[in-house]
């Protein structure tokens, strides 16, 4: 229930006897403001040029009823109650405009915080600061080499902070949680102990705090609000999709190759299959959505026998036209593409060397035209899914239809992809067995999108950029209620002297194989990139994993199907004692993972929590603790949780492997 506990100089806002706003004169629970912010957009980066601020401070009255309270802050907040959350509503009755709010959330200073969408430097966002903002992820993202030249190159080096999905909510290790309901730019501040300031630019309709008994429990009453994505279909589980490219009959050979080494392949994924362009970036895609039968005659045909074979066929789509390629002309025709404010006709932006247009999803009939585009283009030939990429680019200065602001319609645009592919499959009636992968996303896409993957990794152990990234990325997209996901193995960016090894590539299809999905990529460079049949080595590598991958689908099944009952994502950090374990995972609540993520490493530090556990590879058994553990190749140190109802299953594939 709602308490508001009033002070001589202030009050404290409580749920179930959990403080979670208080106000001082001094420290203003709520304020309304004014601003003005610039942002600049390059290749799908953003970055703040200019921005202004001025707060306004007003006394404060506290009102209470019987199923509702009202706080009056100068401003309105009013504050409901259900099952799992308290909602405050802010309004603004002052005759001056208001488009600015913040809201200082308690914290227990000590209780390690995660979410924030997927996050890929920071894991405990402890001391750090957010921007909610969709944007390109970057290359490097932390102080390294790599982002220094990625930006004398091309001006694309990230930062830390830079995220295709960020979500203004999070988690905490003893089940806080707050959730921003706003499309805005906004940020999160946890630079203070003890608090968290959220900042937004606008008026919010409302946010959302909650205290449950675990941080699982808090981020399934996250999930209720946000959006579940529905179940895989079963063949995504079981065995790999394999990232291929080059034509049919390359694609072909290379199945062939696969098949014989023993590696179970649930699907091909070949995301050339509209056709290429060769840029000064590698090898790109042709960006008009009809199969390029100079590459792949016959498609149609080809998806048949695949099929006879049981074996799935994915392509790859994205929101945007390339400017040289019929569609686009078509969208000119129609009125279907965003628009430039100078000279009202469409706006052109670049991806690396190319001109794209974008289009405009605030006009329902370009979102019936293209839903159209992937029944018959894609559906219509026998795609059973493909890669949904992008969502990242609408810009602010663009002109919308229906007048939208591109301020608040560019965080809502990924939002608004996934909703029209799967409105697109769902109108073609092949919701059950379709499946599509975003990278891009933001509050919403988790109830639309039927897979999230994690964007563009150098292809090395980079710690910001590379192979490492994945985990905290893995672990705050779960935190933001986010549960079928996965990433490439292997990586894709590289560049210069940045290729992929074998080490790389196998660590990789390591870890890869204790998470929901395996999908592999050949990369933006995949001459110079070892590949999955680089030689017979490699090839046994790889039929190792996915077999071991496959055999555990009985376990994704059970995981993802606690995340459809309770809204508990497969995946999860390791808290012991209040401290985060670097680069380890619970994969549902009974395995532990501590995947070999640094380049020539031998061993590595695991953090197992109280209990029991049996190690996946080796069958010893181990109590609670640190410990330095071996990981020689192809056998990562992975536990099984001793009391655990699936102890012995999980031990007998093991036993198998070890």
């Amino acid at each position: 229930m709602i308490e508001i506990i009033k002070k001589r100089d202030g009050f404290a806002l409580a749920r179930n006897g959990v403080v979670l706003v208080h106000h001082t004169p001094l420290t203003p629970a709520a304020r309304v403001g004014t601003g003005t912010c610039t942002i600049e957009m390059k290749n799908g980066h953003y970055t703040i040029k200019e921005e202004t601020l001025a707060w306004r401070e007003s006394g404060v009255h506290v009102e209470a009823a019987k199923d509702a309270a009202t706080i009056e802050c100068g401003l309105t907040l009013a504050v409901s109650e259900g099952e799992r959350w308290m909602r405050i509503t802010p309004s603004w009755r002052g005759e001056a405009a208001v488009n600015r709010f913040s809201l200082e959330i308690a914290l227990d200073g000590e209780q390690p915080i995660f979410g924030g969408g997927e996050q890929f430097s920071h894991l405990d966002l402890r001391g750090r600061v957010l921007p909610m903002w969709v944007s390109e992820g970057g290359v490097g993202r932390g102080a390294n080499y790599v982002r220094f030249f990625a930006n004398l190159h091309s001006g694309r080096g990230g930062s830390k902070e830079h995220t295709y999905y960020p979500q203004p909510s999070f988690v905490t290790a003893d089940g806080r949680w707050a959730y921003l309901e706003s499309t805005a730019f906004s940020r999160f501040d946890f630079s203070a102990p003890g608090r968290c300031s959220i900042a937004v630019h606008e008026l919010p309709p409302s946010l959302y705090l909650g205290k449950e008994e675990t941080m699982e429990e808090a981020v399934a009453a996250l999930s209720a609000l946000v959006g579940r994505q529905p179940r895989l279909p079963s063949w995504a589980h079981d065995g790999l999709i394999l990232g291929v490219q080059g034509g049919r009959a390359v694609v072909a050979e290379k199945l062939r190759r696969a098949l014989e080494a023993g590696i179970k392949v649930t699907a091909l994924w070949c995301q050339d299959w509209q056709g290429i362009r060769m840029t000064t970036y590698g090898k790109q895609l042709f960006w008009n959505w009809q199969y390029d039968d100079s590459l792949y005659p016959d498609l149609p045909g080809f998806i048949e026998e695949l099929h006879e074979q049981g074996i799935k066929f994915l392509g790859y789509i994205n929101p945007y036209l390339a400017c040289d390629g019929p569609f686009y002309q078509e969208a000119v025709e129609g009125g279907f593409l965003v628009k430039d404010p100078q000279s009202g006709e469409a706006y052109i932006t670049r991806s690396t060397t190319f001109d794209i247009a974008i289009v405009d999803l605030c006009n329902e009939d370009a979102v019936r035209w293209y839903k159209e585009i992937i029944k018959t283009h894609l559906l219509g030939i026998g795609l059973d899914g493909w890669m949904a990429d992008f969502g990242e680019y609408l810009p602010t200065d663009s002109v919308l239809y229906g007048g939208g602001d591109p301020y608040l319609e560019h965080n809502r645009y990924p939002v608004r992809w996934a909703a029209l592919n799967s409105e697109a499959i769902a109108e073609a009636g092949r919701s059950e067995d379709v499946l599509f992968f975003c990278r891009s996303g933001f509050s919403g896409s988790s109830g639309a999108a039927s897979l999230i993957w994690a964007g563009d990794q150098t292809v090395d152990f980079l710690l910001d950029n590379g192979l490492p990234s994945v985990i905290p990325a893995a672990i705050s997209a779960a935190a933001s209620g986010v549960g079928n996901w996965h990433f490439d193995i292997g990586g894709f960016l590289s560049f210069a002297w940045i290729k992929r090894k074998r080490e790389l590539l196998a660590r990789s299809c390591e870890l890869a194989a204790f998470t929901p999905v395996m999908r592999t990529h050949e990369g933006i460079r995949p001459t110079v990139n070892v590949q999955f049949d680089e030689d017979g080595a490699m090839l046994a590598h790889f039929a190792r994993m996915v077999g071991i991958h496959s055999d555990l689908l009985f376990y994704h099944q059970a995981v993802a199907e606690e995340y459809q009952r309770r809204g508990v994502p497969p995946i999860s950090a390791v808290v012991v004692e209040g401290r985060v374990a670097q680069g380890q995972y619970f994969y549902g609540s009974d395995l532990l993972i501590a995947p070999m993520i640094k380049g020539r490493a031998k061993r590595r530090r695991v953090v197992l929590p109280p209990g029991r556990w049996v190690h996946f590879f080796t069958h010893q058994v181990f109590d609670g603790g640190t410990y330095r553990m071996a990981g020689p190749m192809g056998s990562p140190p992975v536990f099984i949780r001793q009391e655990s109802e699936y102890h012995e299953r999980l031990l007998a594939i093991g036993r198998r492997e070890g």
